[in-house]
């Protein structure tokens, strides 16, 4: 299995995925040719694209998915009350017979991947997470997100890599000019991950066997990579763990990560 972010924050979201030959796009929120020309920086191309994974119906997810469709053969799986929330404009131009509707907790595959969507709380329709398993692999993807609740622990426990949400920091949150029913909205439930909630949460399902952690969806006018990653080795250290036995990322807006491996 490997993967790149070709983009990730609130300007645009969308993840590649290979394994032994199925082809995979995690949202598509950002337009079909930035997806194709960030891919080109790792000589891939996603031709032929066997699925596309929706999260959820906000545009940062979903802009570039209607082009997407056209251009390729692929099925598109996502919740009904998402496919409900799209928007016309993407409605009215994806094929509905190439969507396929999936229920939270409910595992399918597509080819060898088994692939289980877990609910999350956003202020979405029916925003959710993935668990990509491939064999003994297995790849956690989580943004967008409010809370993780512990019943969902055991489902994200010791995977060997984990895309996950640390949006933003709470001093520059609170301290920035922005209207304060959006901070609000941003630090609730429904809403994003701090950097502390998000180490707090991850050091408590990290196992020896994991070896990457991207950290996702930075805002890019409340946090900073240098705060994620200090926020990152203060919480792991009250855990006992050391930081720098992973190799951990932080994944950024215009500028795709290396290609990972397991």
């Amino acid at each position: 299995m490997k993967w790149t972010i070709l983009a990730s924050g609130s300007g645009g979201n969308t993840t590649y995925l290979e394994s032994n030959g199925v082809k995979l796009l995690i949202d598509c929120g950002i337009t079909y040719r930035q997806i194709t020309t960030r891919l080109k920086a790792h000589n891939h191309s996603i031709d032929p694209l066997d699925a596309v994974l929706i999260t959820h119906e906000h545009g940062d997810h979903i802009k570039g998915l209607d082009v997407t469709m056209k251009r390729h053969n692929a099925t598109t799986y996502m919740t009904k009350d998402t496919y409900d929330g799209l928007p016309w404009r993407v409605k009215d131009n994806v094929d509905p017979t190439k969507i396929e509707i999936i229920t939270p907790y409910e595992p399918f595959f597509i080819n060898h991947l088994k692939i289980t969507p877990i609910s999350i709380s956003h202020d979405a329709s029916d925003a959710v997470g993935y668990v990509i398993e491939d064999e003994d692999k297995k790849l956690v993807y989580v943004t967008d997100i409010g809370y993780l609740p512990k019943r969902d622990y055991e489902l994200f426990t010791g995977a060997d890599a984990y895309i996950f949400e640390s949006n933003y920091d709470v001093t520059m949150l609170f301290t920035s000019s922005r209207p304060f029913y959006l901070k609000q909205r941003i630090d609730s439930v429904k809403g994003h991950m701090s950097n502390n909630d998000s180490a707090y949460n991850l050091a408590q399902l990290v196992r020896t066997n994991t070896k990457y952690i991207i950290l996702a969806h930075r805002s890019r006018e409340c946090n900073t990579d240098e705060l994620v990653l200090q926020t990152y080795q203060d919480v792991f250290a009250d855990y006992g763990l050391t930081l720098s036995d992973y190799e951990v990322c932080v994944a950024k807006q215009d500028i795709p990560t290396k290609l990972f491996k397991l």
